[in-house]
């Protein structure tokens, strides 16, 4: 059937097939170390399936790397030159690769989310944009897992906020 559509240019040329945003996403040089740990690759395939199309059209002209560093959990930097970074860290890694790796998902999730709505670049307050990344994680489906993840870290008052608009978000799907 796609081949149909292909044939018949009802695919825009801008557009990339899902399958080839994530061939592309994996072959690029920056995530080898992705591709020599079979788990890691399989998680980054389930989080990379969950997007939309629009997503992966953004994602496809921003691209962005996974770049194991040294620090707590992850960060998503904005746009260096043409590119942009989330860094995962060790403990982020190690959840990964964990019966609860769906948890590292939500949390990759979140970065992207940061990425995909441009924070750094719109200079909104801090709450806002964890709050947005917060969604764009639950429009992934990964809401609950996310909410898993905070409830860990409940102790500052903005983290109880972004549960609370998770929650609500949550039983309102």
């Amino acid at each position: 059937m796609l081949n149909f559509f292909k044939k018949n240019n009802f695919l825009s040329k801008n557009k990339i097939s899902k399958e080839n945003f994530i061939t592309n996403f994996l072959s690029d040089a920056n995530h080898q170390w992705l591709n020599e740990d079979r788990i890691l690759k399989r998680n980054i395939e389930i989080l990379l399936n969950s997007f939309s199309t629009k997503q992966i059209e953004f994602f496809n002209k921003h691209p962005t790397f996974i770049i194991p560093c040294q620090a707590h959990l992850s960060c998503a930097i904005g746009r260096t030159q043409n590119h942009h970074l989330v860094l995962v860290f060790p403990e982020l890694i190690q959840l990964l690769r964990s019966a609860m790796a769906f948890h590292g998902l939500a949390i990759l999730a979140h970065e992207f989310g940061h990425i995909y709505h441009q924070h750094t670049e719109f200079k909104i307050d801090t709450l806002t944009a964890q709050i947005e990344a917060d969604h764009f994680a639950l429009e992934l489906g990964f809401g609950e897992e996310l909410q898993e993840v905070l409830l860990d870290h409940a102790n500052s008052i903005d983290c109880r906020v972004r549960i609370a608009k998770l929650t609500s978000a949550l039983i309102s799907k």
